[in-house]
């Protein structure tokens, strides 16, 4: 598995910022990259908001990168530092041969109509031919996920990562692209020639007690699984873990729907997890966030730190096995805000396991308030997941 660690490079710059040394960096990577950037992803924390349009002109200018995109994040990462409570930007600038970039913001509009006269036209020019997509989006503007079915369409199904920008109490999230800043929609990156998106995505959970199938249930609310209040089995759940898993559910149980209902068993990974939006205790229902429909596989799940690491760990594993004969040119990683120290209790675990297992490898990315990745073929909003994209040549 050849890693071409010169044709990625990134970079934090700390606040307050200073505009020279930017320009010292950007005109610098001109040399050290093995060819002229194909793009730049630019991440930023809230409170760096209104510097983003100057730090996106000297990079373009002095780093001479034909195309840029980015959003606020309520942290960063560059290399193998994960920045969770520090301000300042994350610079990542990519090579890639004979590969070009196209650039695009899809407005909120874009997304309410949904059709051939919304996501379809946007991408319409570009859907037959480029490999795979990267997708940020304002969690404000595009509150759900209803809309990813339909951005499968338009985009025929390419594989496509990204997430929901981060905001601040002050200040609602912002999106860029070549200079601009917005504040709805999303703005999308397609690339196109000889290099793609390949996705590793880890949930960051575990199941526990035993798989049900949903008989009643309504939109996105399951009333009964086994014919018996939802509700009511989860209790039972959780009376039947030890005294150490009851003490780890306390505000980290989910529900975990079933990606693939014609396995005879289900392990870590095989769920798309969902949190509980809403308990009726007077019904003995559950609502979550994705409709569900009657005869649906579902079991609960916990959020651990050690399922996490080990998941993420052995996904990656099995990803880079799968890539061994195939050039690795970079990675972005979008990890959920729900990760990182708060979750591991120690500083950098996701970027450290990526660059453990791709040692020299240049990594940005950001902590995502949602992350996008596909799972059977299907672009999807995961929670608490690790979603990387490692940017390899195509097959």
């Amino acid at each position: 598995m050849p890693v071409a660690i010169s044709h990625s490079v990134v970079q934090f710059f700390s606040l307050p910022l200073n505009e020279s040394q930017v320009e010292i960096w950007a005109s610098e990577q001109k040399s050290r990259l093995a060819g002229p950037p194909t793009f730049g992803l630019l991440f930023c924390s809230p409170d760096s908001v209104d510097e983003a349009k100057e730090v996106m002109e000297i990079v373009r200018i002095y780093g001479h990168v034909p195309v840029i995109i980015g959003c606020s994040a309520s942290g960063l990462i560059a290399e193998s530092r994960e920045i969770e409570n520090e301000g300042g930007f994350c610079i990542a600038l990519y090579h890639f041969p004979e590969t070009c970039a196209h650039v695009l913001h899809l407005p909120e509009s874009r997304f309410v109509e949904c059709d051939e006269g919304g996501l379809g036209e946007a991408t319409r020019t570009l859907a037959d031919r480029v490999n795979a997509w990267m997708l940020f989006a304002s969690s404000e503007s595009l509150v759900n996920d209803g809309w990813l079915s339909h951005w499968d369409i338009a985009t025929g199904g390419k594989p496509t990562v990204g997430g929901f920008a981060g905001g601040s109490a002050e200040a609602s999230s912002a999106l860029f692209m070549n200079g601009r800043v917005e504040t709805e929609g999303a703005v999308a990156l397609a690339l196109e020639g000889e290099v793609t998106i390949d996705p590793v995505l880890s949930q960051g959970c575990r199941p526990v007690g035993s798989p049900w199938t949903i008989t009643q249930a309504e939109h996105n609310v399951i009333h009964q699984v086994g014919n018996r209040p939802i509700l009511e089995v989860l209790r039972d759940t959780l009376e039947g873990m030890s005294q150490h898993e009851q003490q780890q559910a306390r505000g980290n149980i989910f529900i975990g729907l079933v990606m693939d209902e014609y396995k005879s068993s289900f392990g870590t990974g095989d769920f798309l997890v969902r949190n509980l939006a809403a308990i009726d205790p007077n019904t003995g229902s559950v609502a979550i966030a994705t409709p569900t429909r009657t005869g649906q596989n579902l079991q609960f799940q916990i959020r651990d730190a050690n399922a996490a690491s080990i998941d993420f760990e052995e996904l990656l594993k099995q990803r880079l096995e799968a890539l061994s004969d195939s050039v690795i040119y970079g990675a972005c990683l979008c990890d959920c805000i729900g990760r990182g120290a708060s979750l591991f209790g120690i500083p950098d675990h996701d970027a450290s396991v990526v660059q453990d297992l791709l040692p020299g490898l240049p990594l940005g990315g950001l902590f995502c308030n949602g992350e996008f990745a596909p799972v059977k073929g299907r672009t999807l909003l995961h929670g608490y997941a690790a979603s990387l994209g490692l940017f390899v040549a195509k097959a």
